[in-house]
Protein backbone atom coordinates (compact mmCIF):
# COMPACT_ATOMS: atom_id res chain seq x y z
CA UNK A 1 0.00 0.00 0.00
CA UNK A 2 1.54 3.31 -1.08
CA UNK A 3 1.42 6.53 0.93
CA UNK A 4 -1.33 8.08 -1.20
CA UNK A 5 -3.55 5.08 -0.48
CA UNK A 6 -2.79 5.44 3.22
CA UNK A 7 -4.01 9.04 3.16
CA UNK A 8 -7.43 7.76 2.06
CA UNK A 9 -7.69 5.88 5.38
CA UNK A 10 -7.11 8.91 7.60
CA UNK A 11 -10.75 10.01 7.68
CA UNK A 12 -12.38 6.60 8.08
CA UNK A 13 -14.42 6.13 11.23
CA UNK A 14 -15.90 9.63 11.14
CA UNK A 15 -19.04 8.41 12.95
CA UNK A 16 -16.95 8.27 16.14
CA UNK A 17 -15.77 11.89 15.89
CA UNK A 18 -18.43 13.37 18.16
CA UNK A 19 -17.90 10.75 20.86
CA UNK A 20 -14.14 11.33 20.74
CA UNK A 21 -14.64 15.09 20.98
CA UNK A 22 -16.57 14.51 24.20
CA UNK A 23 -13.64 12.57 25.67
CA UNK A 24 -11.12 15.21 24.57
CA UNK A 25 -13.30 17.89 26.13
CA UNK A 26 -13.64 15.92 29.38
CA UNK A 27 -9.87 15.71 29.78
CA UNK A 28 -9.41 19.33 28.75
CA UNK A 29 -11.98 20.59 31.25
CA UNK A 30 -10.80 18.27 34.04
CA UNK A 31 -7.05 17.75 33.45
CA UNK A 32 -5.91 16.75 36.95
CA UNK A 33 -6.45 13.79 39.26
CA UNK A 34 -7.58 15.13 42.63
CA UNK A 35 -11.36 14.62 42.66
CA UNK A 36 -12.74 11.06 43.01
CA UNK A 37 -15.57 11.98 40.63
CA UNK A 38 -13.16 13.25 37.96
CA UNK A 39 -10.87 10.23 38.24
CA UNK A 40 -13.79 7.82 38.06
CA UNK A 41 -15.39 9.56 35.09
CA UNK A 42 -12.21 9.64 33.02
CA UNK A 43 -11.00 6.12 33.77
CA UNK A 44 -14.49 4.67 33.31
CA UNK A 45 -15.50 6.51 30.13
CA UNK A 46 -12.20 6.21 28.28
CA UNK A 47 -11.70 2.59 29.30
CA UNK A 48 -15.21 1.48 28.41
CA UNK A 49 -15.31 3.51 25.16
CA UNK A 50 -12.11 1.89 23.93
CA UNK A 51 -12.62 -1.68 25.17
CA UNK A 52 -9.80 -1.30 27.69
CA UNK A 53 -11.64 -1.02 31.00
CA UNK A 54 -9.38 -1.09 34.05
CA UNK A 55 -11.82 -3.45 35.78
CA UNK A 56 -11.63 -6.03 33.01
CA UNK A 57 -10.24 -9.26 34.44
CA UNK A 58 -10.53 -8.20 38.07
CA UNK A 59 -11.45 -10.73 40.74
CA UNK A 60 -15.15 -11.44 40.52
CA UNK A 61 -15.75 -11.26 44.25
CA UNK A 62 -15.14 -7.50 44.20
CA UNK A 63 -17.88 -5.44 42.54
CA UNK A 64 -17.00 -2.61 40.17
CA UNK A 65 -18.14 0.18 42.52
CA UNK A 66 -15.96 -0.95 45.40
CA UNK A 67 -13.04 -1.60 43.03
CA UNK A 68 -13.11 2.03 41.91
CA UNK A 69 -13.68 3.36 45.42
CA UNK A 70 -11.09 1.24 47.23
CA UNK A 71 -8.36 0.83 44.60
CA UNK A 72 -8.63 2.95 41.46
CA UNK A 73 -9.38 6.33 42.99
CA UNK A 74 -7.05 6.30 46.04
CA UNK A 75 -4.06 4.88 44.14
CA UNK A 76 -4.39 7.47 41.38
CA UNK A 77 -4.89 10.27 43.91
CA UNK A 78 -1.68 9.25 45.69
CA UNK A 79 0.27 8.86 42.47
CA UNK A 80 2.54 11.32 40.67
CA UNK A 81 0.47 11.17 37.47
CA UNK A 82 -0.23 14.91 37.40
CA UNK A 83 3.48 15.70 37.70
CA UNK A 84 4.21 13.40 34.75
CA UNK A 85 1.43 15.00 32.71
CA UNK A 86 2.75 18.47 33.52
CA UNK A 87 6.19 17.41 32.32
CA UNK A 88 4.99 15.96 29.04
CA UNK A 89 2.62 18.88 28.35
CA UNK A 90 5.58 21.20 27.88
CA UNK A 91 5.75 19.66 24.40
CA UNK A 92 3.20 20.25 21.66
CA UNK A 93 4.51 17.70 19.19
CA UNK A 94 6.45 14.48 18.83
CA UNK A 95 10.11 15.31 18.31
CA UNK A 96 13.58 14.16 19.33
CA UNK A 97 13.34 16.02 22.64
CA UNK A 98 9.82 14.92 23.54
CA UNK A 99 10.03 11.20 22.75
CA UNK A 100 11.92 10.17 25.94
CA UNK A 101 9.39 12.06 28.10
CA UNK A 102 6.44 10.59 26.18
CA UNK A 103 7.73 7.06 26.65
CA UNK A 104 8.61 7.64 30.31
CA UNK A 105 5.10 8.97 30.98
CA UNK A 106 3.49 5.97 29.30
CA UNK A 107 5.71 3.62 31.30
CA UNK A 108 4.75 5.33 34.55
CA UNK A 109 1.02 5.05 33.86
CA UNK A 110 1.29 1.45 32.63
CA UNK A 111 3.05 0.52 35.87
CA UNK A 112 0.46 2.42 37.93
CA UNK A 113 -2.43 0.63 36.22
CA UNK A 114 -0.67 -2.70 36.78
CA UNK A 115 -0.43 -1.97 40.50
CA UNK A 116 -4.13 -1.16 40.57
CA UNK A 117 -5.43 -4.03 38.46
CA UNK A 118 -2.72 -6.68 38.66
CA UNK A 119 -2.63 -6.83 34.86
CA UNK A 120 -0.84 -5.19 31.96
CA UNK A 121 -2.86 -2.20 30.87
CA UNK A 122 -0.56 -0.59 28.28
CA UNK A 123 -3.49 -0.21 25.88
CA UNK A 124 -5.54 1.71 28.45
CA UNK A 125 -2.48 3.78 29.37
CA UNK A 126 -1.95 4.81 25.74
CA UNK A 127 -5.60 5.71 25.27
CA UNK A 128 -5.86 7.56 28.56
CA UNK A 129 -2.78 9.62 27.78
CA UNK A 130 -3.91 10.29 24.23
CA UNK A 131 -7.05 12.05 25.41
CA UNK A 132 -5.01 14.17 27.83
CA UNK A 133 -2.26 14.96 25.30
CA UNK A 134 -3.75 14.26 21.85
CA UNK A 135 -0.74 15.33 19.79
CA UNK A 136 1.76 13.14 21.67
CA UNK A 137 0.37 9.62 22.13
CA UNK A 138 -0.70 7.01 19.56
CA UNK A 139 -3.43 4.56 20.54
CA UNK A 140 -2.05 1.09 21.19
CA UNK A 141 -4.06 -2.11 20.81
CA UNK A 142 -3.84 -5.36 18.86
CA UNK A 143 -5.29 -3.85 15.67
CA UNK A 144 -2.89 -0.92 15.75
CA UNK A 145 0.06 -3.26 16.32
CA UNK A 146 -0.98 -5.43 13.35
CA UNK A 147 -1.33 -2.35 11.17
CA UNK A 148 2.06 -0.95 12.19
CA UNK A 149 3.83 -4.26 11.58
CA UNK A 150 2.14 -4.72 8.22
CA UNK A 151 3.18 -1.25 7.06
CA UNK A 152 6.72 -1.29 8.56
CA UNK A 153 7.67 -4.98 8.70
CA UNK A 154 11.44 -4.44 8.70
CA UNK A 155 11.58 -1.67 11.24
CA UNK A 156 14.41 -2.00 13.74
CA UNK A 157 15.65 0.48 16.30
CA UNK A 158 18.08 0.45 19.21
CA UNK A 159 15.84 1.19 22.13
CA UNK A 160 16.70 2.46 25.60
CA UNK A 161 15.72 0.04 28.33
CA UNK A 162 15.32 2.52 31.19
CA UNK A 163 11.97 4.19 31.87
CA UNK A 164 10.17 2.70 28.86
CA UNK A 165 7.66 -0.05 28.26
CA UNK A 166 9.44 -1.95 25.49
CA UNK A 167 6.24 -3.08 23.75
CA UNK A 168 4.78 0.41 23.51
CA UNK A 169 8.15 2.04 22.75
CA UNK A 170 8.76 -0.27 19.79
CA UNK A 171 5.24 0.36 18.51
CA UNK A 172 5.49 4.12 19.06
CA UNK A 173 8.81 4.50 17.25
CA UNK A 174 7.57 2.33 14.38
CA UNK A 175 4.56 4.62 13.93
CA UNK A 176 6.77 7.72 14.10
CA UNK A 177 8.93 6.19 11.36
CA UNK A 178 5.84 5.52 9.23
CA UNK A 179 4.51 9.04 9.79
CA UNK A 180 7.86 10.52 8.77
CA UNK A 181 7.81 8.43 5.60
CA UNK A 182 4.33 9.68 4.70
CA UNK A 183 5.37 13.27 5.41
CA UNK A 184 8.41 12.92 3.16
CA UNK A 185 6.40 11.44 0.28
CA UNK A 186 3.22 13.50 0.58
CA UNK A 187 4.55 16.68 2.24
CA UNK A 188 1.92 16.43 4.92
CA UNK A 189 2.37 15.70 8.63
CA UNK A 190 -0.49 13.52 9.82
CA UNK A 191 -1.99 13.94 13.28
CA UNK A 192 -1.85 11.13 15.81
CA UNK A 193 -5.57 10.54 15.24
CA UNK A 194 -5.05 10.25 11.47
CA UNK A 195 -2.25 7.74 12.07
CA UNK A 196 -4.53 5.81 14.43
CA UNK A 197 -7.18 5.62 11.70
CA UNK A 198 -4.64 4.25 9.23
CA UNK A 199 -3.36 1.61 11.64
CA UNK A 200 -6.82 0.50 12.78
CA UNK A 201 -8.02 0.07 9.19
CA UNK A 202 -4.92 -1.76 8.01
CA UNK A 203 -4.96 -3.96 11.10
CA UNK A 204 -8.59 -5.07 10.82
Amino acid sequence: MNTKELLNLTSRGAIWNLGNKMLYRLCQDYPDHKSPEVITAKIWLIGRSYAAAIERGKKKEQDVDSFYESRVVPKIQRSHLDQHLDEVRQFSEICFESIPIILKTHKYLTDLFAKISGQEKRSLASKYLHFHCPSLFFLYDSRAVRGARALCPRFRVDMPTDNVDAEYANFFLRVVHLRNKIQKNERRLLSTREMDNILFNVGL
